[in-house]
């Protein structure tokens, strides 16, 4: 590389750094960026010429300081430095790689299984829509065991959840994480959905708890999420996260779902009626509709775009 090879194109990356001729202009207190603009020219003109002398010394002093690079900069090589910061991020990146989630679509009925390993979570998922409300949990977190066990047995879906999180840090990344999936699984499981019935919902009272949820198998990721509960932890678990569960749903089997407790004043009741209420919903929505005759429950035709 001639000496003037090697100026053009540490100059080309002040002017990518600055972000065009003009701002590199102005960062070295130049009025405008005539000057410039000739210096570019010249260079490339002489690019070959191992006799070209390149930038002088005090315009090179002047684009260095106005770039805030050290002396000398502009003469230096600077094609290892580039590979080093490559290199660096390529590392960074494997590090912080969130393997992808990985689906496996049985070919009887709608049975579904969904791994999805990150750092913070490894899940495996089974659900089966057309199931007996069977569930197998292994979630690590207790309480969430019991909600999911009342989706399952409500909404007549056979659930199969392990799951290994980092809740020695807390709970969250775990129930997140789990919605996430379950979300991911449904949409898989319900295909094209044609043939379904689309809406369900749901009043469920327990006690003095009263629940409502309202859902659309819509393709519009969307929650409304109404639940004041009347205490902020049930056990160890943080109520906080019910929301948290909901939205990975929402997001991932993409989803309307409207969730109200209309009263109660024992946090337990509020989330129980909450969960039967949405499992139940499930089950309408995802009913084949033998009116329909596999038929898609939409004037546009289709749910998925």
């Amino acid at each position: 590389m001639t000496k003037t090879q090697l100026h053009l194109t540490n100059f080309y990356q002040l002017v990518e750094e600055a972000g065009s001729l003009t701002a590199l202009a102005r960062k070295c207190g130049y009025d405008n960026s005539a000057s410039l603009s000739q210096l570019k020219r010249r260079l490339e003109t002489q690019a070959e010429d191992e006799s070209a002398r390149g930038i002088r010394p005090s315009l090179a002093a002047k684009l260095e300081a106005g770039m805030g690079k050290r002396k000398g900069w502009l003469s230096r090589d600077h094609s290892k430095d580039k590979e080093k910061a490559a290199a660096r991020i390529t590392a960074e990146a494997a590090e912080n790689f969130i393997m992808p989630s990985e689906v496996v679509i049985s070919t009887e009925g709608r049975f579904v299984t969904v791994t999805r390993n990150t750092r913070e979570t490894q899940i495996t998922l089974s659900l089966n829509l057309d199931g007996t409300g069977q569930s197998r949990l292994d979630t690590g977190v207790p309480f969430l065991n019991h909600m999911l066990d009342q989706i399952a047995r409500h909404g007549m879906i056979d659930l199969e959840i392990t799951c290994k999180g980092d809740t020695h840090v807390d709970d969250h990344h775990t129930v997140e994480d789990i919605g996430i999936v379950f979300g991911q699984a449904l949409k898989q499981a319900l295909g094209d959905k044609a043939g379904i019935r689309r809406y369900g919902h749901a009043y469920v009272p327990l006690d003095e708890s009263l629940s409502r949820v309202v859902l659309d198998l819509s393709g519009r990721p969307g929650l409304i999420y109404n639940v004041d509960f009347v205490r902020a932890w049930i056990g160890r678990f943080d109520v906080d996260l019910f929301s948290e569960f909901f939205h990975g749903i929402v997001n991932h089997s993409m989803m309307t779902l409207h969730i109200d407790n209309l009263r109660g004043n024992n946090a337990h009741h509020q989330a129980e009626t909450v969960f039967k209420a949405f499992g139940r919903a499930l089950r309408e929505a995802v009913e084949p509709d033998a009116r329909l005759a596999g038929g898609m429950p939409s004037t546009k035709g289709t749910l998925t775009d």
